[in-house]
């Protein structure tokens, strides 16, 4: 077999590669040259549009619970997010049903930010906020993120949600963030609940997932919700086009990135690798998921039992939703993890959209990590420009 990936559709030339950003020395970022004072500023009154305070160190202590140095930046603000994030409902009554458990209020809600790292082509930012919902584990209420700003903009750009694998190690996500912000791609990596900071000190995935079986399902449902909230973040920044949102998501950040995607249309340009549908049904057969599979058997779960309750997290029940041109999707001929049928079921849902297939398993996809990448970055930059 060639290790050409075999394409179904090719919308706008995806195989064109994405351009590196121009070298050069780094501009100032737009929080650094000014900002609003709503965004940077505990204050309770809301300015008036346009009114900006240049970024200095007196003023800084006069007016913001920021500190500056050479190497670290802290930020904070409120989010408001009534004009982006919109009441999901559906016309079919079964799904606007499943639908509402995403559904929370507009509120405006607080971040901090803070730096973490620096190349010559971006900078690395640890966001947080609050999670809209309620854990049994209290760290997994606040939502821990990673944001990659480009050095080079040239004017507002595109900009994706990044989610990681099952493994909770974060490299793989972090590997997509570098690159798209070596692309010009703002990035923000959503840590999904009970992973990184999300749990008790000193606690494994495994620990968390065994103890309580259903947290896992819990954790997919709540990051949809996490990253309905991340979108508004994103969405209110300065340097990014708030027309122009994505998600992009490998192996099980892919599942539930097909999942948020037909949940909330705002997401328009969407990379998912290796998803499928019926997320049950792989959970019930990975190798990667044996120890949470034997814990539920001894709790007397079914995999039938399991599926009815679990309709309202497979990505297939929302994918109509969708628009197939928002979508692209890379996926592994030889999938050992996540089988060709549920892919295709999760295609088909979607409509057919730009999909890639390559003569690889779930893992050894990494050999094609050269290719997937910039293919995927420039599908993202293709967006239109926002209106």
């Amino acid at each position: 077999m060639s290790s050409t990936p075999s394409w179904d559709s090719d919308p706008g030339g995806l195989r064109a590669i994405a351009p590196a950003p121009p070298k050069g020395p780094a501009p100032l970022l737009p929080w650094e040259q000014h900002c609003r004072v709503e965004q940077l500023c505990n204050v309770a009154t809301r300015p008036q549009p346009g009114l900006r305070i240049g970024i200095c160190p007196l003023l800084l202590l006069a007016f913001c619970s920021c500190t500056l140095g050479p190497r670290e930046m802290r930020l904070s603000g409120r989010v408001a997010c009534r004009a982006t994030l919109k009441s999901l409902s559906d016309p079919d009554r079964a799904v606007n049903a499943l639908l509402q458990r995403y559904n929370f209020p507009a509120e405006p809600f607080p971040w901090q930010l803070h730096s973490l790292d620096a190349t010559e082509d971006f900078r690395v930012y640890h966001l947080t906020f609050p999670s809209p919902r309620q854990y049994d584990l209290s760290e997994a209420n606040m939502v821990h993120a990673e944001y990659y700003l480009p050095r080079t903009l040239k004017g507002r750009a595109p900009a994706v949600v990044v989610l990681d694998i099952l493994d909770g190690s974060f490299t793989v996500a972090r590997l997509v963030c570098r690159n798209f912000a070596t692309a010009g791609i703002p990035c923000l990596m959503v840590k999904m609940p009970y992973y990184g900071e999300r749990r008790p000190p000193g606690t494994t995935l495994s620990q968390v997932f065994t103890a309580r079986p259903e947290r896992m399902l819990k954790a997919v449902e709540g990051t949809v919700v996490d990253v309905r909230r991340a979108a508004c973040w994103l969405q209110a920044r300065r340097e990014v086009d708030p027309a122009r949102i994505g998600v992009v998501g490998t192996s099980l950040g892919g599942i539930i990135g097909a999942l948020a995607v037909g949940v909330d249309p705002r997401f328009n340009r969407n990379v998912l690798i290796l998803a499928g549908g019926d997320p049950v049904g792989i959970l019930w057969h990975a190798p990667e998921t044996r120890r949470v599979r034997d814990r539920m058997v001894e709790l007397g779960v079914t995999l039938d039992g399991l599926r009815k309750d679990a309709r309202g997290v497979d990505p297939v029940t929302f994918a109509h939703r969708a628009r197939r041109e928002h979508i692209l999707m890379i996926n592994a001929a030889k999938d050992e993890t996540v089988p060709r049928e549920n892919t295709v079921a999760l295609w088909e849902a979607f409509g057919k959209p730009a999909i890639q297939w390559y003569p690889a398993g779930h893992y050894s996809l990494a050999l094609f990590i050269p290719a997937i990448l910039p293919s995927a970055a420039q599908f993202v930059l293709s967006a239109p420009a926002a209106r």
